[in-house]
């Protein structure tokens, strides 16, 4: 019996429907302008293809009389087939930079930034414009980094004047003090001047410019270039132990360049010195040496391999492990340090040993050190990987007691896609801890058997908030019916379809997505809840906020009534709003930072009543700033609370006080903890450009966001 598709075919025609009302031998424009929203999208282009000041003016009107992103989106698009008409390209050039300057939706925004970037003469002076206003810094970077693709030389004085090398104190229109640029803006400044920079000024940059972006972009210039003292300025940056590692890491790059197998002796020396030589430095040295592949250097550090203390240990791992001996590398498992033990896992897959899988067994029944068990079946599961009675053995790890082992097996199931094991999945559904569940879901996607979708059905109106969107996302990639995390919908459809239902086929899916995608065009909705513009959506929601003594300082354009906004203060208003626009089934907790870590509650649970929201904001209204910055500590017990899935953190400044300051180490720890946790972390970063929280967003798929 062929599968019913009723609900599908209804939500295509849903979509498809209101272009079906126009009448024949209509204008195109005229046509817009009468159905509006209703109109078929592609009359938009009929209308502009038109390509006068009539048709123009025409489109800008629709565009306000239009409500949806799809129709407002695409007129924005068609403003680009006017580039060149003498009477229309400025009206519909200035109608974009409006819309770039004030849309809400991000979408809309950079298609009207498109627009003005791909116009090489009035589009960037609009661009200009709208960098040089008092628009959002979302709005004021994209534009300069559409300006700087067509940088000349007439922009050289601009682009000087918004890098601000020496970082001089300027005012506004009313003589106040403005807040210096952002570094993302600052760096697209100094890529737009680069080409037209001479030695020494690249040399001038790079001994006076703070932001390690553009430092490392100065040396880059200098290497494209080919200029006369990169190497010399390199060396100079490796020795500079107050650089960040990734600096002193590209610097070190151009010297094994330059060197080759000479650099090595520098290498080890710097090795040595842990305390001068920050994580990323040492693995980007490690990288450099291994790649030399050079005979006598595999020997010398070959030796070193289980030698040293822990840092050292890693380093000879990680820059001879494809040479080093294996019965040493096997030895390291025994290593009490995590971080050499990790080391010794990563040879040991890479190098496919499968003699050592008898020690990692061990270490999987009767590992002697915390970790042991979640490294082994990492190890055992790359090595083992097609190995069906491997995948049975894992049903015994699904159920075990820690959190990364038993994560790890439902998830090396799922990418065994072991049929029999599906049961195993579905048990898993209804774990206790949140994690183990979300890693049967993903499982269950890579499954795809029908199966495992009247478990995901039955369990998703038992899930709300970010694990129940999850869900709704992968019955949508089983199912193609649209109806998200909604569970009635879903348990009456499954009810009418569960007796003839099969998994859909990628192209069925295909064609659904793109209708699916036009109807979140014209149809968004919005929740009101927002950290720093960022929307709420996890029910388990735990935010980190900095409270440090440089929280004390001002934010630009914030106010607390008359007065300038500290950024303790905005971190208060932000935190306020947040927690007062939480869906009321939403569990929160609030962690502050400073010297030391102080938490709202010991962890999430029960803490979304009115009394408890009271207390809440009691709490947060008493915040106040000083001391130093311990981002680690504060990570570290967050992630200590297994309920949380979702972190919003706030920090204006490096890390300099807790177990841990060097960035990339907190960035491999805190990967490593959430390596099976699958908790997404949003970062705000206040008047400062801080990489560790670019690097917490990007590697667990949140969003970073940059306040002056």
């Amino acid at each position: 019996m062929p599968r019913p598709i009723f609900a599908l075919a209804l939500f295509l025609w849903s979509v498809a429907a209101p272009a079906l009302v126009a009448q024949d031998g209509e204008p195109p424009l005229t046509q817009l302008l009468r159905l509006k929203d209703d109109a078929d999208p592609a009359v938009v282009g009929k209308a502009a293809a038109a390509r006068t000041r009539e048709a123009a003016e025409g489109l800008i009107k629709a565009f306000d009389l239009c409500g949806s992103l799809l129709m407002r989106r695409e007129i924005v698009r068609s403003f680009g087939v006017f580039d060149g008409v003498p009477d229309a390209e400025q009206v519909v050039l200035q109608k974009a930079a409006n819309v770039a300057a004030n849309a809400e939706d991000v979408e809309l925004r950079d298609a009207a930034l498109g627009v003005l970037g791909s116009s090489p003469r009035l589009g960037k002076h609009f661009l200009k414009v709208l960098v040089d206003s008092e628009a959002s810094d979302a709005v004021r970077e994209p534009a300069l980094r559409q300006h700087v693709k067509h940088a000349a030389a007439e922009d050289a004085d601009w682009y000087r004047y918004l890098w601000n090398l020496k970082g001089e104190q300027r005012k506004d229109k009313d003589g106040k003090i403005v807040a210096l640029e952002l570094g993302p803006i600052r760096l697209l400044a100094f890529q737009g001047l680069a080409k037209r920079l001479g030695e020494d000024e690249l040399i001038e940059a790079l001994r006076r410019e703070l932001d390690p972006k553009i430092r490392r972009a100065a040396l880059a210039a200098m290497r494209e270039r080919n200029l006369p003292k990169t190497f010399e300025m390199a060396e100079w940056v490796l020795q500079r132990v107050d650089f960040p590692g990734a600096d002193r890491a590209e610097a070190a790059r151009l010297l094994f360049e330059k060197d080759g197998a000479k650099a090595v002796n520098l290498t080890l020396e710097l090795v040595k010195k842990r305390d001068v030589t920050q994580e990323d430095l040492r693995t980007a040295l490690a990288a450099c040496v291994a790649q030399l592949n050079d005979d006598a250097t595999n020997k010398r550090i070959g030796k070193q391999v289980g030698k040293g203390k822990p840092h050292e240990r890693v380093f000879a791992l990680e820059a001879a492990g494809r040479h080093a001996e294996l019965k040493a590398v096997r030895k390291e498992l025994q290593e009490p340090t995590l971080e050499v033990r990790r080391a010794a896992v990563k040879v040991l897959v890479q190098r496919d040993d499968r003699e050592a899988l008898p020690d990692l067994r061990t270490m999987l029944q009767k590992g002697r050190h915390p970790g042991d068990a979640r490294l082994a079946i990492e190890a055992i599961g790359q090595l083992e990987q097609g190995n069906d009675a491997w995948l049975l053995e894992l049903e015994g790890f699904a159920g075990h007691a820690d959190a990364d082992v038993r994560n790890a097996a439902i998830e090396l199931i799922g990418t065994g896609r072991y049929k029999r094991q599906i049961p195993v999945l579905v048990k898993a559904l209804d774990h206790e801890d949140w994690s183990t569940r979300f890693a049967a879901v993903e499982a269950l996607l890579q499954m795809r058997d029908k199966r495992g979708v009247g478990p995901l059905v039955e369990r998703i109106g038992k899930d709300p908030g970010r694990l129940a969107k999850r869900m709704g996302e992968v019955l949508w990639q089983l199912t193609a019916q649209p109806f998200e995390d909604d569970a009635r919908r879903w348990q009456a459809w499954w009810q009418d379809h569960k007796a003839s239902f099969e998994v859909v086929g990628q192209q069925e899916l295909d064609k659904a997505e793109g209708a699916r995608e036009l109807a979140r065009l014209k149809a968004r909705t919005r929740s009101t809840g927002k950290f720093f513009g960022i929307q709420i959506e996890s029910q388990r929601v735990l935010f980190i906020v900095d409270v440090s003594g440089s929280m004390l300082e001002s934010v630009y354009g914030r106010y607390v009534g008359k007065r300038g906004a500290a950024r303790i203060d905005v971190a208060r208003q932000e935190l306020t709003a947040a927690i007062e626009n939480l869906e009321p089934s939403a569990l929160f907790n609030v962690i502050a930072f400073s010297t030391g870590v102080a938490k709202w509650r010991p962890d999430i649970s029960g803490s979304n009543t009115p009394a408890m929201r009271t207390q809440a904001l009691q709490w947060v209204e008493r915040l106040g700033a000083n001391g130093a910055t311990n981002l680690y500590d504060s990570l570290k017990q967050g992630f200590a609370d297994k309920d949380v899935d979702m972190i919003y953190l706030m920090s204006d400044g490096e890390p300099t006080n807790g177990e841990v300051i060097d960035p990339a180490r907190i960035r491999e720890d805190v990967a490593y903890w959430n390596r099976h946790r699958k908790v997404k972390i949003h970062t705000v970063a206040i008047g400062a450009n801080l990489e560790i929280l670019e690097w917490l967003a990007a590697d667990s798929g949140g969003k970073h966001v940059k306040i002056r």
